[in-house]
């Protein structure tokens, strides 16, 4: 099997903005370095906006998807931006690193609707509709004791992405919000980067109501490499990832499930699962336990498929 995978979510971009550091190489767990040593991966690349700029958040968005572009440009030899499934295919062909560009928190909205359609011309394609706490969209899922769901304006949004085709993603949201988003929804949605609540009891994992309530709609799971989510313990090691993975396998079903790493966004890794490159041992893992099919359907045609039914490009 070629190590092909696609991951739904990294914070390298607004990491490295921030250190003024480089997409080909960097200290941290994301560069193109690493990508191109697989084949022709998808990586999805989240824009998100530390709280300490919620006072013009849509201002720090716009900085770092033009970093972004900027990046790309200086790589094109490797990478290449990836908007639809055309896209996909042609740097596929090409053997390119594929790069979609996300919004983690749709504070950058500040309220008006016109600004995610604005995103959606600059090139975004998914957006997580809240980080962890209350916005314009919702409210998120670490407060606690808030059972409240969606807004007005979020209600507003839900609709407006799936008019654009542009991948709704839960993973932050409060459970009221998730479903209030099952109910509004009329295409398949995703949680980038969430785990099983059964396995690790924490408020950003998901209920199996919930991962049931994805998989009926079509939707993915990718699950995620932080400690935290993975167990109690506050530290783990990538048999604690793949734990996850057979739990969610027995629960919901082989097409459903991803990868959501959520690298450059930790601030501590687990153990076998460092950076992107130890991607190599999942997918070796993957093609061990469940054959090439399977394999291929956690490390990128899950994905794909919530892609090709939502993108209207």
């Amino acid at each position: 099997m070629h190590l092909f995978f696609l991951d739904a979510h990294c914070d390298t971009i607004t990491r490295i903005m921030d250190t003024k550091e480089h997409l080909y190489k960097n200290n941290y767990q994301v560069d193109i370095e690493r990508l191109k040593t697989f084949s022709h991966p998808i990586q999805f690349f989240a824009i998100w906006t530390h709280p300490k700029f919620y006072d013009n958040p849509f201002k720090q968005t716009i900085k770092a998807i033009n970093y972004f572009y900027e990046e790309i440009k200086k790589n094109e030899n490797y990478i290449a931006y990836a908007g639809s499934v055309k896209d996909i295919e042609k740097n596929i062909a090409e053997n390119k690193i594929s790069a979609v560009l996300s919004v983690e928190g749709g504070e950058a909205l500040e309220g008006e609707i016109e600004v995610l359609r604005t995103l959606y011309r600059l090139g975004v394609r998914c957006m997580t509709l809240t980080w962890n706490y209350q916005n314009s969209i919702g409210y998120g899922a670490l407060e606690e004791g808030l059972e409240k769901g969606l807004t007005d304006f979020g209600i507003q949004v839900v609709k407006e992405m799936n008019a654009l085709g542009m991948i709704i993603d839960v993973s932050h949201l409060s459970e009221s919000g998730f479903w209030d988003v099952k109910k509004l929804s009329s295409k398949p949605f995703i949680a980038s980067h969430s785990n099983a609540r059964a396995l690790c009891n924490h408020p950003r994992n998901l209920s199996d109501q919930q991962l049931k309530a994805i998989a009926d709609v079509g939707g993915v799971v990718g699950i995620t490499t932080y400690p935290p989510f993975l167990n109690s313990s506050g530290s783990a090691d990538i048999e604690d990832f793949f734990i996850h993975v057979d739990y969610m396998i027995k629960r919901i079903g082989i097409d459903y499930i991803g990868l959501g790493c959520d690298f450059d966004g930790i601030p501590i890794v687990t153990k076998g699962m460092e950076d992107v490159s130890k991607l190599k041992l999942v997918c070796e893992h993957f093609e061990k336990k469940y054959g090439c099919s399977g394999a291929e359907k956690l490390l990128h045609e899950n994905f794909l498929r919530v892609m090709k039914e939502v993108w209207t490009e």
